[in-house]
């Protein structure tokens, strides 16, 4: 089977997000929590690790969006760091699920409906299939848990 290119892959990897969160909206249910944060912490490694770096040197003019995704993703990770050492049954549990969820909906809705287009436009499919494939080997490495990067370790790993 052919590697799928880079946004195929975030798409796909959007879908699966957004089923966990319409789950977890129609239920209530604590363990579509934990499945959201599995494949949010899987997602959000590959494309911080794979996408953005190769986009970046591709794609040069789309530095400042990926600044901003960077810092969303910083944002989510510390919510979900948090939910992740939660109990269900506090206070916040709920509200913080919520927030964090909704806050992801939108950093999706960014890439699905400005940067990816111009990624689509700017970087090669060849280029993009490279960086499906390499994106398929850190998924097979990714956490499956949250972990909070520290803001600097973010801008480091912008630098690198």
């Amino acid at each position: 089977m052919p590697t799928s290119d880079a946004i195929v892959m975030l798409r796909e990897g959007h879908k699966e997000i957004r089923r966990l969160i319409r789950s977890y909206r129609a239920t209530g249910d604590p363990g579509a929590v934990e499945r959201f944060l599995s494949a949010l912490a899987v997602y959000t490694y590959i494309e911080c690790e794979g996408m953005y770096p190769r986009v970046s040197v591709l794609a040069p003019e789309t530095e400042l969006t990926i600044l901003d995704l960077r810092e969303e993703h910083h944002i989510a990770e510390v919510l979900a760091a948090e939910l992740h050492d939660m109990r269900p049954e506090e206070i916040s549990f709920d509200a913080k699920a919520r927030l964090l969820m909704g806050i992801v909906e939108r950093h999706m809705d960014t890439e699905d409906t400005r940067w990816f287009p111009h990624v689509r436009t700017a970087v090669p499919r060849k280029e993009l299939r490279e960086i499906g494939a390499w994106m398929t080997v850190l998924a097979e490495r990714a956490p499956r848990r949250p972990h909070r990067a520290s803001r600097q370790q973010a801008w480091d790993a912008v630098a690198a």
